[in-house]
């Protein structure tokens, strides 16, 4: 009897075991599930609202549409995207990309639009006064001496401005005073694909773009607004 029992054992366990593996054949390696980093990365899917307007600073620069250039001069200074010395400095480093006759043509639009515009121009620091103290770090606040003070030169001088809402740079960007490597590549790279199109000089520079860190959506989204 007990080696009856024994023997019934043994075949249960060979039994089991066998089922064991036939259930196992079936499944599939469970997939690991993505850390915590790669949720968090975030790729952009286009260019932002400066880049957008150094692209078509560049791009008109290079054609020759000086009324597009000013429209675009004026909006982006108008939003607090890009300063009037930033948008000088975008146009003379496109010498070698847009060519010399281009580039003087948009520079002398751009200093129509100044003369036309006092608050692009020497009056720009009064129309967006420098923050200081705790209105400096939230960027939201205003220095209300500058206010006063710029006030009551406009009333003595009767300067008349025309009536636009100016969106004041954040404080940091506030004395900008030249434009980063990225925004003169990008700059370079719209007026270089505007005057010679898809070649190697301009596969050269989404290289650079790429390495300066745009990501592959956001060089598409620049080759849709040249090409």
């Amino acid at each position: 009897m007990k080696k009856v029992l024994t023997l019934t054992l043994a075949v249960a366990i060979v039994a089991g075991g066998y089922m064991s593996e036939a259930n196992g054949a079936g499944e599939q390696p469970s997939k690991q599930a993505p850390s915590i980093s790669e949720i968090n990365i975030y790729t952009p899917k286009e260019l932002n609202a400066r880049q957008k307007d150094l692209v078509d600073i560049g791009r008109y620069t290079a054609s020759g549409d000086q009324g597009a250039l000013k429209s675009t001069i004026a909006s982006a200074i108008e939003r607090g995207t890009l300063t009037p010395q930033e948008v000088s400095i975008a146009i003379r480093q496109l010498y070698s990309a847009a060519g010399l006759k281009q580039m003087n043509a948009a520079l002398a639009t751009f200093d129509q639009l100044r003369e036309e515009r006092p608050e692009f121009g020497a009056d720009y620091e009064k129309m967006v006064p420098k923050q200081t103290g705790l209105s400096a770090l939230l960027g939201n606040g205003t220095n209300g001496a500058a206010l006063a003070k710029a006030k009551n030169e406009d009333t003595k001088e009767a300067v008349q401005y025309n009536t636009f809402r100016m969106k004041k740079p954040k404080p940091q960007n506030r004395n900008r005073s030249r434009l980063g490597k990225l925004d003169r590549e990008l700059v370079a790279a719209a007026a270089l694909g505007t005057r010679v199109g898809k070649n190697n000089l301009f596969a050269a520079s989404e290289k650079s773009l790429s390495e300066l860190g745009l990501s592959k959506y956001q060089i598409e989204n620049l080759e849709s607004l040249i090409f």
